[in-house]
């Protein structure tokens, strides 16, 4: 990657005429007030300052805007503000679509889930997955038919791992991932933008203009579906959720600065990509960085003669102002972070801020990285780590997990998601076991209640007795409250209908299964035997 080079300049005639006939009312007052030789060489030099900041850019926006908005030094309102959100229902296929309008603008979202329990391999600097979004099939649905969309945005936001505060082993596991864009977790949506003046036509042969919309939505859902990517149409609901998932690391109020936007909590840097560096490995390298937070924006625009324009933002939520990129590259927006944060946002009106962008080749094969990469289970016999994602990938949903191994395996799986940032609730018939391993995120629980907070979202339950998991899988399934990932012990050889089934088939190996795919894997328990030693030393004494 390669930043562009920082000032450049951009002029249309009407900037040139107002140029010019500032330099000449600069000249005239400056030579009409000041007398002397020196009175030339003042308003020559006056005027210079003057045309250079209208025509001069910085980092492709206008000296002079940039200047104007820094001036005012007001804390930044409306930041995360979003349209009201109305909800359309369709006839066939039966779905209830989120809509939000501004004007002649409307929106429509789609989530884009992926397979659930996809293996990650990280393979030198990249993350080699099959969990990946097709950039072409979402470029396609820019023009359905007799509709022709604004733009389609592609949004992401997600984090490798948790604060340091919700378990101590969240910076070794960090360190594990290495310089990896392994993210812990990850939400993407396609953001479909259409302006109805620009589908009259369209709106005229439907019921409604949210019906013509929602229609688009409805395509594009079950085209990326059907090329092994699960997508659906989101409703009001969801919408709100999404709303709340794109705006993590976001303070308000917040006050714009030329470095950052910065708040209470911390700063969030934007930055674009250059053009001709927007590839699939960028598109996976800008998850590198370990920090709080980070979203991605693509930008998809109908072009001329049918083509597609293609452009990239990415922001970072950190506790303190970056004063240089974390990627080598990456080109920062001086003095419009607050611009980069609205064009992540769901929200009806066309983002102010375009980014640079170039035009999608045909038949290129540009790919988005999508979804959790999960956690670290061991690795391959060619000495890759390999991850796989425990949760399933639709919200709401629950993965069943079953363990025929030592206890050691159940605590590097719990306390690699309580680095991730799930709340794990440790079921336990051996509490002295865990208890080195416990933490803001990780509870050893005398019993559970009927429901979990946030109905299980985001929690992890861990039941350690293999005598527990006996009987039927549906017995099993309703013998605890609903959580988003549940993991027994089962004894060795189970016959088990999990969702994933790790089975220790030696010390230092193992076979996960799924029912996509069945790895055999090299497995490092060292750390976790020996603080269960330790554990048993400290009780014998």
């Amino acid at each position: 990657m390669k930043p562009m080079f920082a000032l450049g300049v951009r002029a249309s005639w009407a900037r040139l005429a107002v140029a010019f006939l500032a330099a000449v009312v600069v000249l005239t007052v400056v030579s009409s007030t000041l007398a002397g030789p020196a009175a030339v060489w003042v308003s020559i030099g006056v005027a210079a300052v003057v045309v250079a900041a209208l025509v001069v850019t910085w980092r492709h926006e206008h000296v002079l805007t940039l200047v104007a908005r820094l001036l005012p030094r007001r804390p930044a309102t409306g930041v995360l503000a979003v349209a009201e959100t109305t909800e359309h229902t369709t006839q066939w296929p039966p779905t209830t679509a989120a809509v939000r309008a501004h004007g002649e603008e409307l929106i429509a979202v789609v989530a884009v889930d992926g397979r659930s329990h996809t293996p990650s391999v990280l393979d030198h600097n990249r993350v080699q997955s099959p969990a990946s979004l097709p950039i072409s099939v979402v470029a396609d649905a820019l023009r359905q038919f007799d509709v022709t969309l604004s733009g389609i945005d592609v949004l992401s936001v997600g984090r490798r791992r948790a604060p340091n505060q919700h378990h101590p082993y969240a910076a070794t596991y960090s360190r594990k991932v290495g310089d990896h864009g392994a993210m812990g977790s990850r939400r993407t949506v396609c953001v479909l933008r259409m302006n109805s003046h620009d589908n009259v036509d369209a709106v005229q042969c439907r019921e409604s203009v949210a019906a013509t919309l929602t229609a688009c939505a409805q395509r594009l859902a079950a085209e990326l579906t059907a090329q092994h990517c699960p997508a659906r149409v989101v409703d009001a609901a969801e919408l709100a959720d999404i709303d709340t998932a794109l705006s993590a690391g976001v303070g308000e109020p917040s006050r714009p600065g030329w470095t950052g936007l910065h708040h209470d909590g911390g700063s969030i840097t934007a930055y674009w990509v250059s053009p001709q560096d927007i590839s699939t490995e960028t598109l996976d390298r800008v998850w590198v960085p370990d920090c709080d937070y980070t979203a991605t924006a693509l930008q998809l625009r109908p072009g001329s003669e049918q083509s597609t324009e293609v452009g990239l933002l990415v922001r970072y939520a950190t506790g303190g102002p970056l004063r240089e990129p974390p990627i080598l590259g990456l080109n920062p927006l001086s003095g419009r972070h607050d611009l980069g944060v609205r064009a992540s946002v769901v929200d009806a009106p066309t983002p102010r801020l375009r980014v640079p962008h170039r035009r999608l080749r045909d038949g290129e094969d540009l790919r988005a990285p999508i979804g959790s990469t999960g956690v670290i289970i061991g690795s391959t016999m060619s000495g890759h780590l390999l991850l796989v994602s425990l949760a399933n990938a639709a919200p709401t949903s629950t993965a069943s997990v079953t363990v025929a191994g030592e206890v050691a395996q159940l605590l590097q799986l719990a306390m690699s998601h309580a680095a991730i940032g799930y709340q794990v609730l440790v079921r336990s018939s051996r509490p002295e076991v865990w208890r080195d391993a416990t933490g803001a995120g990780l509870h050893i629980v005398p019993g559970l209640p009927p429901k979990l907070p946030n109905n299980g979202d985001g929690v992890m339950v861990v039941y350690d007795d293999p005598r527990s998991s006996a009987g039927s899988s549906a017995a099993r399934a309703a013998a605890g409250p609903r959580a988003a990932i549940t993991v027994r012990l089962v004894p060795a050889r189970t016959a088990s209908v999990a969702d994933v089934h790790l089975e220790q088939d030696s010390e230092n190996t193992c076979i996960i299964r799924t029912a996509e795919f069945t790895h055999r894997l090299n497995s490092d328990l060292s750390t976790e035997r020996n603080l269960i030693r330790t554990q048993k030393r400290g009780r014998v004494a």
